[in-house]
């Protein structure tokens, strides 16, 4: 078990898939909840990120935002940050299903000694599964003080380790009704 906090990102506005993301249906369960299952067994804590408590499976704590309005995943991580009680703590969006819990935990190696450790597909950070450590929220209440409300503006303040050969199907995120089909599908048959 990693002494690491897992924190769900599960509140995002879904518009465009026109209802919450962490419950789309995969097989018998929530998104959030075979999310849970697959990652939350490696971690020492888990977290959900959310300001629905419809949107946070039962037995998991629900972390709300600290700031007022919809502020988007950064806020979540501030939040869970926040809440944390471990030094290291791993960040997945809810429409990233496919990650998993070996490139969490190399995410928390390659954070030791810096403040997150992001994955880049194409030269494109992907925060919304990152491991930040403690030393990482200053950054992020600064960012969001100015503003800077996209996830990868937290980063630029800080010491980032980045993780340039992680598999791009690991970051097929849902975005809407069409392109999530095949892959909730897939997962249901699949074991979390």
């Amino acid at each position: 078990m990693l002494k690491a906090t897992l924190l769900l990102l599960a509140g995002g506005e879904s518009k465009r898939m026109g209802q919450p993301k962490p419950l789309l249906p995969v097989g018998a369960v929530t998104l959030v909840e075979w999310l849970a299952a697959r990652l939350g067994d490696s971690f020492a804590e888990v977290l959900v990120s959310a300001n629905d408590p419809q949107l946070v499976p039962k037995g998991l704590r629900m972390v709300r935002d600290r700031r007022a309005g919809h502020l988007g995943p950064l806020a979540g991580i501030e939040a869970g940050l926040h809440a944390a009680t471990n030094e290291v703590m791993v960040a997945v969006a809810c429409d990233m299903p496919r990650v998993t819990a070996d490139l969490a935990e190399r995410l928390i190696q390659l954070s030791e000694g810096h403040d997150a450790a992001v994955p880049r597909i194409g030269g494109r950070p992907e925060p919304a599964f990152a491991s930040y450590r403690q030393t990482a929220a200053w950054a992020i209440v600064e960012a969001l003080d100015m503003g800077r409300l996209k996830a990868a503006g937290g980063t630029t303040k800080m010491d980032v380790v980045w993780c340039d050969d992680a598999a791009l199907r690991m970051f097929c995120e849902l975005k809407t009704p069409h392109d999530s089909q095949a892959v909730l599908a897939a997962l249901s048959h699949a074991t979390p």
